[in-house]
């Protein structure tokens, strides 16, 4: 809340191994919904994250009762399908009665959604958030994304992985959905005359759909009325120059650096190129890099898991070797 960002913040609840039953987390996210501070403002709302619904247990229908029962914000959960499985599809939600309600679902990646799947999230007009440089870095693939950005928007996963501006994952979902399109012509050994997507399409998942993924309307555009979240682009910078087209000039020319002012409900967040905080900036720093440190040697110090024979359990679904490219001349590949 400290930030001044706009979001909705998605309680995980899962089997945890530190003695944080299932039935503490309800009951503590039963406190955080009547905890003031989140009461007293419009910025951060609360929703549920659940990743299990095909266990048909006491601990998902506990999720099903809590999500119908309360004005939650959001239910999300991840989706893979395929060989991955992680089958919380939309059929799925909808056999348990969230289809149809009254809150805002949001599928993480839906890689194999099926045409079922799409015709369920039209129905009910929920969404996908297709997080394609994290589907791309993990081996997940966004096989069906490009055939379901009707119901789709742009999303970040991971954030300490890679990049995390919505600019850079819009302009990278543009060029790989027209050349995934491309290949239909190229393969064929004809020319494509036409562009299978526009800036304006990746402009719109990166902005719009995602407030639409939220059942928020008065996000994401600019309109009388609507909540005053602004980003203001420095058209003079050396990206953005003799610009004319501005939607095409922020999709294929911009980058972070050139965002000049940040409004988020009325008020300035960056400001002339600087952050504006309410915290003391190199005291949120230092702590950042000591939870990084502290973080990143945890990780060093765990072992890496043994992928070997079936993965998860899944019969015919193996791990195998990836092919490994070569990027140098002689002996060696520079991996």
């Amino acid at each position: 809340m400290d930030s001044g960002v706009r979001m909705a913040f998605c309680y995980a609840f899962h089997e945890l191994s530190n003695d944080f039953s299932f039935q503490e987390q309800l009951a503590n996210f039963a406190d955080l919904m009547k905890d003031e501070r989140l009461n007293s403002q419009d910025l951060v709302q609360i929703g549920v994250a659940y990743d299990s619904f095909v266990q048909d247990n006491n601990n998902t229908q506990a999720i099903v009762d809590l999500v119908n029962n309360n004005n939650v914000s959001a239910l999300t959960m991840h989706f893979l399908g395929g060989p991955w499985s992680y089958a919380n599809s939309p059929s799925k939600l909808e056999q348990l009665g969230l289809m149809n309600g009254t809150t805002p679902i949001v599928f993480s990646h839906a890689s194999y959604a099926t045409n079922d799947d799409a015709e369920l999230l039209r129905k009910y007009d929920q969404y996908i958030s297709t997080t394609l440089e994290f589907e791309m870095h993990y081996g997940h693939g966004h096989h069906n994304n490009p055939l379901i950005q009707d119901q789709s928007a742009l999303g970040v996963d991971t954030h300490f992985t890679f990049s995390t501006d919505i600019i850079g994952q819009a302009r990278m979902w543009l060029q790989s959905t027209r050349l995934r399109f491309f290949y239909q012509s190229l393969d064929n050994w004809n020319i494509p005359r036409n562009n299978p997507m526009s800036a304006n399409q990746a402009f719109t998942l990166a902005t719009r759909s995602g407030a639409l993924a939220m059942r928020r309307p008065d996000l994401g555009v600019l309109a009388t009325g609507n909540k005053a979240d602004t980003v203001v682009f420095d058209g003079d910078s050396p990206n953005m120059l003799g610009w004319s087209d501005p939607v095409a000039a922020v999709i294929l020319h911009s980058h972070v650096g050139d965002i000049r002012h940040v409004m988020v409900g009325g008020q300035w967040r960056k400001r002339d190129g600087e952050l504006v905080t309410k915290q003391n900036r190199p005291e949120v720093q230092n702590k950042f890099l000591e939870s990084a440190k502290r973080i990143q040697k945890i990780w060093l110090e765990t072992p890496l898991p043994d992928l070997q024979g079936e993965f998860n359990g899944l019969s015919h679904v193996d791990y195998v070797n990836a092919y490994t490219v070569d990027a140098v001349r002689g002996n060696g590949t520079g991996y």
